[in-house]
């Protein structure tokens, strides 16, 4: 009975440990796209505000070569 129940909470473990590695890849996805969203919205936001003046600061650089 002994190597039953050994086997059976082997197997359990084995599962319950591939379900929550799973759900932590998931999660991490989600993550790294919200957070890649949210600096994409952040670098349009500064674009919009200072498209200008650095088009203006890009404009005043003198290259000599």
């Amino acid at each position: 009975m002994n190597m039953i129940t050994a086997h059976l909470f082997l197997a359990y473990s084995t599962l319950l440990h591939r379900i929550e590695t799973r759900e932590e890849r998931g999660a991490s996805m989600t993550e790294y796209a919200i957070l890649v969203a949210v600096m994409a919205g952040i670098v349009l936001a500064l674009v919009k505000l200072l498209g200008g003046k650095i088009s203006g600061f890009i404009n005043g650089i003198n290259i000599t070569t």
